[in-house]
């Protein structure tokens, strides 16, 4: 066995395996490209995870809703019965978190949801730097729950790029386990497909 695909197979091997002991299940993950700028107003866009449809009103079985305050630019969620969008630790009313890549989003992770009215994305500020704080000009990473289709609680997370200001921002991706119950790892193992990508050059290249 080459170095190339020693190495590929352990960290394969890893991720595998914490995967296993977190419970997390990463072949079933569905993926919605969407690349939407969202709306700085009131309304936004209301989005129908599972169905990958979205709009600014009459879409049937959303899931989500993600506006602007009219004060000031802003990031807020709103949810439908039975979603919730992930906070960075109790109580449930805290703000949206900004995930770090390879948090785990599942059932025991702490949700805003309906109850707690909407939610906003809290951005930095002088002196903060940590504790799920949203950042402009960067990429953010945010967890959520929501009811499928199938009637069943599914866990996803979203990205979202931020321009200048919060009022500035596309929502690059949602992507979601398919598998009721089951959580998702934000952005996980880059590192695997940054490797199979290297070995298969490799390969191509001792080939010619």
């Amino acid at each position: 066995m080459s170095i190339c695909n020693r190495l590929f197979s352990h960290t394969v091997l890893a991720v595998s395996a914490a995967a296993a002991i977190s419970g997390v299940s990463s072949a079933a993950v569905s993926r919605w490209d969407c690349n939407l700028s969202i709306p700085a107003n009131t309304t936004g866009y209301f989005l129908n995870v599972d169905a990958r449809n979205y709009g600014t009103s009459g879409v049937t079985g959303w899931d989500l809703q993600i506006y602007s305050n009219a004060a000031s630019p802003s990031i807020v969620f709103y949810y439908a019965t039975g979603a919730g969008v992930r906070s960075g630790a109790a109580p449930f009313y805290m703000p949206a978190a900004n995930l770090p890549e390879g948090t785990l989003v599942s059932s025991t992770s702490f949700f805003t949801t309906i109850n707690d009215g909407a939610t906003p994305a809290t951005f930095a500020s002088s002196g903060q730097t940590s504790g799920g704080v949203w950042f402009t000009n960067a990429v953010n990473y945010f967890g959520f729950k929501f009811i499928g289709g199938d009637g069943a609680v599914h866990y996803g997370s979203g990205k979202m790029t931020v321009g200048a200001n919060a009022n500035t921002r596309t929502l690059n991706y949602l992507e979601y386990e398919t598998v009721p119950g089951v959580g998702v790892i934000v952005a996980p193992a880059p590192g695997v497909i940054a490797m199979a990508g290297l070995c298969g050059l490799a390969r191509s290249r001792r080939r010619r």
